[in-house]
């Protein structure tokens, strides 16, 4: 298999990042931030535990979790017994509001441990937009259908995988990833630095070549490809992936290498079109467990959904985030210009957004034509409210 060595070659084929998107990332939380921290009863939580592991969860349960005590600090409680994660270590978050396709995402440190109580200082807030959410079309899926029975999680000791010979041999894990459309997925830089960043896609994504090995597509986004610069400095991965209308949680953690083999590649097309790499990831660990953030946020309820007024339209607070980066030369000082400009118009910036994201996905494959003829929600739009 084909291996991406270097962020050079990274770059040569997804593409550079984009200027905007780059602009768009801020070293503090603002009050836009907050009100969406206030409203959001889920994260994805990435970090290293105190025995060196790499983890990623969901963490949460009621709306406003997660306690902004200054700008650039977050509190928020774990569950007992919960792995705790270590002093000074990277930490990560991917903030979900219920309804919303665009997520909040935070990168920082652990600072302060007391009990279950947790507080990370926070180094970089930005908005991701809403491609995963609406390729997963996560907060469709239990509005239409009842919710899918939970399996028991599988024992923690392992002894279980060891028997099916291998961390993915489980019947149970296998019929999970067969129907998750989501997931968390956190990486970490040489320095130890944090990511933790949404994938979605059609269920059964996240693939299994074989009971030790997990692929991911990567199709064509932002170009902001943190993951992948993280994987060829460090190749440690964790990932938390989800069924929607389920309560449990299936724990991936293992080692990573990102690929452009066309072989594989041209495995995970959508309507001709292949992704443009893929992210191989070589499993040590799979635990499927009961999540309470899951469990008492109800996040896969209608009624959990936030009213539209409550929090800002966050493709407008990223607008907003790009105004307030300072320097750059002509090219950044035009981009907040159009930025500025186009924020002054919400309702204008609201509908060209989602009329990007209409035609992104097309372009990807993603028109209805690729959808399952026997999904009851083929007909519904795919745009944001």
């Amino acid at each position: 298999m084909r291996k991406v060595m270097t962020a050079q070659q990274i770059e040569a084929i997804v593409g550079a990042p984009i200027p905007a998107v780059r602009m768009k990332q801020i070293g503090a939380l603002d009050e836009g931030c907050r009100r969406v921290l206030a409203n959001a009863p889920v994260a994805g939580f990435g970090f290293r535990d105190e025995q060196g592991g790499w983890r990623s969860t969901f963490v949460g349960g009621a709306r406003g979790f997660a306690h902004v005590e200054s700008p650039k600090r977050v509190r928020f409680e774990l569950p007992a017994r919960h792995p705790t994660p270590k002093s000074g270590s990277g930490a990560s978050f991917v903030f979900l509001v219920p309804g919303i396709g665009e997520t909040l995402r935070l990168n920082g440190s652990v600072a302060e441990r007391r009990g279950g109580r947790i507080v990370v200082t926070v180094e970089e807030a930005f908005v991701h937009c809403a491609r995963s959410i609406l390729r997963s079309r996560l907060w469709e899926g239990p509005r239409a259908r009842a919710a899918a029975a939970v399996e028991p999680p599988l024992p923690r000791d392992g002894a279980r995988h060891e028997r099916e010979g291998g961390p993915l041999g489980d019947p149970s894990v296998a019929r999970f990833l067969a129907s998750s459309p989501f997931a968390v997925l956190s990486s970490w830089d040489a320095a130890g630095s944090g990511d933790t960043s949404p994938r979605g896609d059609f269920p059964g994504f996240l693939r299994i070549l074989d009971r030790e090995t997990l692929v991911i597509p990567d199709r064509r986004g932002n170009r902001r490809t943190d993951t992948f610069h993280n994987v060829v400095t460090c190749d440690q991965v964790s990932l938390a992936a989800v069924v929607p209308g389920r309560d449990d949680v299936l724990h991936v953690s293992g080692t990573a290498c990102v690929t452009d083999e066309p072989a594989l590649l041209s495995t995970m097309a959508l309507a001709g079109k292949p992704p443009q790499a893929a992210l191989v990831i070589r499993v040590e660990r799979a635990e499927l467990l009961a999540n309470e953030a899951l469990q008492r946020s109800k996040i896969w309820q209608r009624s959990a959904d936030v009213d539209a007024g409550a929090v800002p339209d966050l493709m407008a607070l990223a607008t907003q985030h790009l105004a307030l980066n300072k320097g750059g030369g002509a090219k950044a000082t035009m981009i907040r210009l159009l930025g500025s400009g186009a924020g002054a118009f919400p309702r204008l910036l609201r509908w060209l957004i989602d009329l990007g994201y209409r035609k992104g996905l097309t372009d990807e494959g993603y028109d209805r034509g690729a959808t399952r003829a026997d999904d009851p929600d083929n007909q519904r739009e795919g745009r944001l409210r």
